[in-house]
Parts: C-alpha cells; sequence; structure tokens
C-alpha cells in the first residue's frame, strides 16, 4: 500500500512538472505571436504614416496633393498613427492650396522627424 501511495504521489508531481512545462511552452508561444503582432501593427503603422506623408514631403502642396492628402488621413488613423501626427496633414487638406508655406515645411519636417523615428 505504501508502495502504491509513493508511486502514485511520484505520478502526480511528474504530472505536474509536465503540466508546468506545457505552461511555460505555451506562455512563450503566446508572447511570441503577441510580439509579432505588435511587430506588424507598428509596421503598418509607419507605412500609413509614410503613405500620407508623401504629398507634403518634396515641400510642395498642389490639388493633386491635396487630394492624395485627404484620401490618407483616414486609412493612417484607422492604422493607429497617433492625431499629434495626422493633425498638421489634416489642417493642409482642409486648408487646401491656400495653405501657407511655413505650414507645409512643418508639415514635411514632422514626417520627416516621424518617419525617421519609425524606422
Amino acid at each position: 500500500m505504501r508502495r502504491s501511495l509513493t508511486l502514485f504521489a511520484v505520478g502526480i508531481l511528474t504530472l505536474t512538472g509536465a503540466l508546468t512545462g506545457c505552461s511555460q511552452v505555451q506562455q512563450a508561444a503566446e508572447e511570441a505571436a503577441s510580439s509579432a503582432a505588435d511587430q506588424v501593427a507598428d509596421t503598418a503603422k509607419a507605412e500609413a504614416l509614410k503613405r500620407a506623408c508623401e504629398p507634403v514631403q518634396d515641400g510642395t502642396l498642389d490639388a493633386s496633393d491635396i487630394t492624395l492628402l485627404s484620401t490618407m488621413i483616414e486609412p493612417a488613423e484607422a492604422a493607429g498613427v497617433p492625431s499629434s501626427m495626422l493633425d498638421p496633414l489634416r489642417e493642409l487638406a482642409e486648408t487646401g492650396d491656400s495653405a501657407p508655406q511655413a505650414a507645409v515645411d512643418r508639415a514635411a519636417q514632422m514626417c520627416e522627424d516621424a518617419i525617421a523615428d519609425a524606422s
């Protein structure tokens, strides 16, 4: 009887160790998946920012740039680009080709800095 209890206890300890190992494997897998998802989200956000910034990167703003800019802000927002980065672009889109050159220059510089930080 005592031997049976000992074997039972050893079996329980073995099972507990196996389950702990499985738990650690599961945790590692979940952390890896979360890290990969974060990396994909960061890449998507950086790409959306680059696209939204394209119309102002050359320091000019014409009618086709305004049209493109207007269509890029919402997808960038959906990708997680912060409003603080999109607000200057949104203002340019709303102002149109009457935007002051200083505003275009500020937006272009903001874009350059944000894209460099995202890379």
